[in-house]
C-alpha cells in the first residue's frame, strides 16, 4: 500500500502547504546568503531612491537602438 493513501486529503493539503512553505524558507535563506545578490539588491534600492530609473517603453527604445531587441 502506498503512504500517500494512508493519508486523508485534509492532510495531503497540508503536507503539501508545509512543502511550499519550507521550500520559499529555503529559497530566501539561498538568497540571503548570497552576498553578491544582496548588494546588487541593495544597489538597485538607492537607484530607486535617487530617481535613476526608466520607463518601460524607455528601456524598449534603448535596447532597440542597440539591437538587443
Amino acid at each position: 500500500m502506498m503512504a500517500e493513501s494512508l493519508l486523508s486529503g485534509r492532510d495531503r493539503k497540508l503536507l503539501m502547504e508545509t512543502k511550499r512553505v519550507l521550500d520559499e524558507v529555503l529559497e530566501t535563506q539561498e538568497i540571503l546568503s548570497d552576498k553578491e545578490l544582496m548588494k546588487s539588491i541593495e544597489n538597485s534600492k538607492q537607484d530607486l531612491k535617487a530617481g535613476r530609473t526608466v520607463t518601460w517603453e524607455q528601456l524598449k527604445r534603448e535596447l532597440k537602438s542597440r539591437g538587443k531587441l
